[in-house]
């Protein structure tokens, strides 16, 4: 069992971005399993990878619902995607190079981001998607 199980206080309402976050926390999951079994190096940076190139492709999505609707919180919305997708990849980049593990603490920081940005902004940004006729 992986470290995020979708319940409804990860649902914002909007068809997309719940079914990209739910792809999203099965990334996180299949590299928390990863981990815990012990596999390869190989594997674990072939998992992280996905996990980084699918964080990307899922933030250009929401941005580009932002733009086109609007959506007033559009600039720091985007701030906090961008500080996420650096941390990612230097972890990714740290971790290639053999200078960091992947440990319960960094998954936790993962989680922890994941969760409070999906009920924090991500909630905003579909209410506001919602109200300008938005839903999917």
């Amino acid at each position: 069992m992986g470290l995020i199980t979708w319940k409804p206080s990860l649902e914002t309402g909007h068809a997309k971005i719940d079914t990209q976050h739910q792809a999203l926390v099965d990334a996180f999951n299949a590299l928390h399993t990863a981990m815990k079994l012990g596999k390869g190096k190989e594997e674990l940076s072939r998992t992280l990878a996905f996990l980084k190139s699918y964080t990307v492709e899922h933030f250009t999505m929401e941005e580009e619902l932002m733009d086109r609707f609007g959506y007033p919180g559009a600039p720091e919305h985007k701030g906090i995607h961008g500080s996420l997708v650096s941390q990612v990849a230097e972890l990714c980049q740290r971790f290639d190079a053999g200078k960091t593990a992947l440990t319960l603490p960094v998954m936790d920081f993962l989680e922890g981001w994941l969760v409070e940005h999906i009920q924090g902004e991500d909630v905003r940004l579909a209410q506001f998607l919602k109200a300008k006729g938005n839903q999917a």
